[in-house]
C-alpha cells in the first residue's frame, strides 16, 4: 500500500528538468495519457489491498500476492517508459533531464512488487500449513 501511495504522491515533487537552469516540471504539469495509466494501475493495487483487507476472497486461480506483482511491475515498466518520453520541450530547450521525482514513482512501484511477493509468500505458506 505504501509503495502504491509513493508512486501517487511523486507526481508533486519534480520529474523533469533543463539543464543548467532552474526550471523543472512536475508529473502534474506534465500529466498525460502515461500518467494517468500510471494512477489507475496503482490505484487498482491500492483498491485491490482493501478489498482483502476487509475479508473479500479473490475467486480461484487469482490471488492477492501475483496481482499486486502484475500491477507492480506494469506501473514500473510505466514508470521507464515516462523517462523516455520526456516534454519535448522544455521552456524552448530540448535538453531535457530526469529529476528525483520519476525515481520516487519508479521505487514506489518496485515497493508494489515487492509487496506483492511478500503477499504471495505469505499465501503459500498459509497453505502449506493448512494442507500439513
Amino acid at each position: 500500500m505504501l509503495g502504491a501511495v509513493t508512486v501517487a504522491g511523486s507526481l508533486v515533487l519534480p520529474w523533469y528538468d533543463v539543464a543548467f537552469t532552474r526550471i523543472t516540471r512536475t508529473g502534474i504539469g506534465s500529466f498525460d495519457f502515461a500518467h494517468t495509466a500510471l494512477l489507475v494501475t496503482v490505484g487498482a493495487a491500492v483498491g485491490l489491498i482493501l478489498l482483502v483487507a476487509r475479508g473479500y476472497v479473490l475467486p480461484r486461480p487469482f490471488s492477492e500476492g501475483v496481482l499486486l506483482v502484475v500491477t507492480g511491475a506494469w506501473a514500473s515498466v510505466l514508470a521507464v517508459y515516462l523517462m523516455f518520453d520526456r516534454p519535448e520541450q522544455l521552456a524552448g530547450s530540448t535538453e531535457v533531464g530526469l529529476r528525483p521525482g520519476i525515481f520516487v514513482a519508479l521505487g514506489g512501484a518496485l515497493a508494489v512488487v515487492a509487496g506483492g511477493m511478500r503477499s504471495r509468500s505469505e499465501e503459500r505458506h498459509r497453505r502449506q500449513a493448512g494442507s500439513v
